[in-house]
Order: C-alpha cells, then sequence, then structure tokens
C-alpha cells in the first residue's frame, strides 16, 4: 500500500524574470518551473498550494509550498539538492520537510511579512534597479511612518485591493499587526508590514499611499475617507512590484515544519 505524504518547501526567488507564481501558460513562472522539476524528479503529478501568490516582478526570501506525495522517490534531503540543480539560478529550495498531514502551506499560515525596497536619491542604482523603487524627490519619512501607523488593526481594505476576476462583492477586511518605514542607509528605506493575509495588491497599494503623503501629494488622515469610499479609484497610485518582497511566512508556534 502506497501513503500519502505532505511535504514543505521553503524557497526564495528573484521574481524579475518571472510572470508571477501562479503558473500560466507560455509564460514563465516560478510555480510552473517549480512543479516541472519536482515532476521531473518524483515521476508523479504533483498540483502545489503557495502561501502568497507573488505577482510578476515580485520577490521573496521565505516563500512556503506544501504538496501531497506517494511517490517511492521522496527523499526530503536528496530532494533539496535535487531541485536547486534543475532549477535556474534566480530560484533557490531552502529546505523541504515531510510536516503533519493537514498542513496547507496558505491555509496554516497565520502571519505573512513583506517589506518594500525604495532608494530615495537623485540618481538610481544600476545594480539594484529591479529590487528597489527608485525616488527622486525627497520623502519626508516622519509622515510616511505616520500614514504606516493608521494602518493597524483591523480594516474593510477593498480601497487598496485588486478585486479577482468573479470574485462577489465581499467586505476585504484584514488585520494588520506591525507596519513601519525603516531607514536603512541614508538613502535606503524600507517598508516592512505583516497580516494575518492580504489581498491582492494591498501592501502595494498602502507602501503608493505612504509614498503619496511622504511626497506631500496628501494628508495620512485621508487614510478614513479612503477605506471609507470603498473604492480602489479613491486611493493614491499603486507602487510597482519590483520593490516588494516576501519577506516570512509564519505557522503557529512550531511554524509548520518537521514531524
Amino acid at each position: 500500500m502506497t501513503f500519502a505524504q505532505t511535504v514543505r518547501i521553503d524557497l526564495a526567488y528573484k521574481g524579475t524574470q518571472f510572470r508571477g507564481f501562479a503558473e500560466n501558460p507560455d509564460v514563465r513562472t516560478v510555480g510552473g518551473e517549480l512543479r516541472n522539476a519536482l515532476e521531473q524528479i518524483l515521476g508523479e503529478h504533483v498540483e502545489l498550494t503557495v502561501a502568497g501568490r507573488t505577482d510578476a516582478g515580485v520577490h521573496a526570501m521565505g516563500q512556503v509550498v506544501s504538496f501531497r506525495s506517494s511517490s517511492s522517490r521522496l527523499d526530503c534531503e536528496r530532494l533539496t539538492s535535487a531541485l536547486n540543480g534543475i532549477c535556474n539560478s534566480d530560484i533557490r529550495v531552502q529546505a523541504v520537510s515531510a510536516v503533519e498531514d493537514d498542513f496547507n502551506a496558505r491555509f496554516s499560515a497565520t502571519e505573512r511579512m513583506y517589506r518594500y525596497n525604495i532608494l530615495n536619491a537623485s540618481l538610481a542604482d544600476p545594480l539594484h534597479a529591479d529590487i528597489e523603487w527608485h525616488i527622486s524627490e525627497p520623502l519626508n519619512v516622519d509622515a510616511m511612518n505616520g500614514a504606516a501607523s493608521l494602518f493597524l488593526g483591523e480594516h474593510d481594505f477593498t480601497s487598496f485591493c485588486r478585486r479577482p476576476k468573479g470574485q462577489p462583492a465581499q467586505a476585504l477586511v484584514r488585520r494588520i499587526r506591525s507596519s513601519q518605514w525603516i531607514a536603512q542607509t541614508q538613502q535606503r528605506i524600507q517598508f516592512q508590514i505583516a497580516a494575518n493575509a492580504f489581498c491582492h495588491q494591498m501592501v502595494r497599494s498602502l507602501t503608493g499611499f505612504c509614498v503619496a503623503v511622504g511626497l506631500g501629494k496628501c494628508e495620512a488622515e485621508t487614510f478614513e475617507a479612503v477605506l471609507k469610499a470603498q473604492n480602489r479609484a479613491a486611493a493614491p497610485p499603486i507602487a510597482p512590484p519590483h520593490g516588494l518582497i516576501l519577506q516570512h511566512v509564519t505557522y503557529g508556534e512550531s511554524d509548520g515544519q518537521g514531524q
């Protein structure tokens, strides 16, 4: 008798050359490349569940994927090196582990943390241009932190989300647990935000709101009015994807790894 095992993969990737995580015919995606590599190694069809479906150009340092396997070839220690041998260098598998049967990379997660990188300088840095948003106009970081503090708690973020096609018009309530801008250097700042979950393009939209405040284009206090509008058109333009990184996914006290 063959028994199925739930497997967790922790991975990082640079999203520049990918059209997001979710598989999409005829274009390169993280999920497509990872699944193809797994099926080549395990000799079975694999269906992946991912903690955060990152968009085109978005990166990850702490993405988590889970799948079920009945393959006799499954060896978690060897699978890590085998996957890294097949996948291109812009995907790196950090760990593969056997987990509890009911573990689900998406629904077992209790918190997701993102960070967004901005270079606030007169000239862009060509070596980092694909992992940070270059803004030449001076930003008021204190004002941006004032805006970020308003995100804390539970809100309906409909105005800051892109609703998937066909999804019913229901409230997009999320609970923000931490939200702050941190100076990395004199010219580089980073937005760090964590929540139980995020809806589509929410972090980029909140980043765009903070930047609008930092540039003096709107006041932080307009956040409440934008929330109440429940209309994406009421919010400032969203930030571009390339500055965004999925930093970490939390799974309770044990973090979901191992049995």
